[in-house]
């Protein structure tokens, strides 16, 4: 059962997996859309600027034999028109190779985004087994990208077949046209075949696009148990999540044990290991409220701001047992445990009375 469960991959890919893949390199793209781009982006360029290049090359050529015809008989100024001459070319090429590379980049952008990952890059020593080659060329997979690739050069040929045929009876003037006028109609009739091509290429791209779409599609597939074991590694494990959980109450509980001993009337400790802070307000409440507890560091701590904020810290260890064993934060005094509280809320009170009393006599004398 958990074999079938491996194998049935019936879901589709989460995008964390989706985005896993993209970043080794991996995502559903496809090579004819690319070669499409970049055809039709020359074949445009032929066809708006081929004519202007070639009269640029037509000047070159004649500055060419002009130059050639006033070198000396030992050539000494051969080399310096050889380099004009290959700038020059340059210069005229640079742009339609430029376009051709932005087109490139551009249709490979569009499918898949910005990747920069060098996994697709590493070396991978199987690729250079001729055993696994012929396997691959061998398989069902590399049949069928066979057969694909001849169907699309049979759909490719058959346009070229008969936009040639079309333009047939053009080819019978050419002799008659004067060499400008020849490489001009050459020109247009190339751009007019590479535009047809361009558009049967294009409407190629689009159906191999959405078939490579599909393959990577349901090549990513997971299975349920790949859909667990993702949840798992993403989140970790459950134990590992609930003690993380658990250990955020208990910090926050904490935190929230500090705060409140500041409100306390009266911290009862063991008087190192365990502090309870108790609060009272007569004729509100039935009982005192346990309002913080803690044990150890927390004690400690708990203890201190008692002293800062000048909290009585009466030791009672069996009391302090008592109250951190059976109360949780903010519940009242249980009546099994009023007689030896009380008898700490009283002494604390009168404790305070006694000195608001000497407070007021002082007061008077200083007046």
């Amino acid at each position: 059962m958990a074999d079938q469960g491996d194998q049935d991959r019936s879901h589709a890919a989460t995008p964390y997996k989706l985005q896993k893949a993209l970043e080794r390199g991996q995502a559903a793209k496809s090579t004819v859309v690319i070669a499409a781009v970049v055809f039709t982006t020359a074949m445009v360029f032929l066809d708006s600027q081929g004519w202007a290049i070639w009269q640029q090359v037509f000047a070159q050529s004649r500055k060419l034999i002009a130059g050639a015809g006033t070198l000396g008989g030992d050539g000494a100024g051969l080399p310096l028109l050889l380099s004009q001459m290959l700038s020059h070319s340059l210069w005229m090429a640079a742009p339609f190779f430029a376009t051709l590379v932005i087109a490139g980049i551009l249709a490979n952008v569009l499918q898949t985004g910005a990747i920069l990952s060098a996994e697709p890059i590493k070396p991978d020593w199987n690729r250079l087994n001729p055993i696994d080659g012929m396997k691959r060329i061998l398989s069902l997979q590399g049949l069928f990208v066979l057969g694909r690739s001849l169907l699309k050069l049979g759909l490719l040929g058959t346009v070229a077949y008969f936009s040639l045929k079309a333009l047939e009876p053009q080819f019978y003037r050419l002799s008659s046209l004067p060499p400008a006028a020849l490489v001009r109609s050459l020109l247009q009739d190339f751009a007019t075949l590479g535009l047809r091509l361009a558009g049967v290429l294009v409407l190629i791209a689009l159906v191999d696009l959405m078939f490579m779409k599909r393959q990577f599609a349901t090549k990513m597939r997971m299975s349920r148990r790949e859909l667990k074991d993702e949840n798992k590694n993403r989140d970790g494990d459950p134990r590992v999540r609930a003690r993380i959980r658990e250990l955020r109450r208990e910090l926050l509980k904490r935190s929230s044990s500090l705060q409140n001993t500041r409100s306390a009337d009266v911290l009862i400790t063991n008087p190192t290991h365990v502090a309870v802070a108790l609060r009272y307000t007569h004729g509100e409440m039935a009982s005192p409220q346990l309002v913080a507890k803690g044990r150890g560091m927390m004690a400690v701590a708990m203890r201190a701001i008692a002293a800062r904020h000048r909290i009585p810290v009466v030791p009672s260890p069996s009391l302090a047992r008592a109250l951190y064993r059976e109360l949780a934060v903010n519940q009242h005094v249980r009546p099994n445990l009023y007689a030896p509280v009380a008898r700490i809320i009283v002494w604390v009170f009168s404790r305070r009375g006694a000195a608001a009393a000497r407070g007021v006599r002082q007061t008077a004398k200083a007046s």
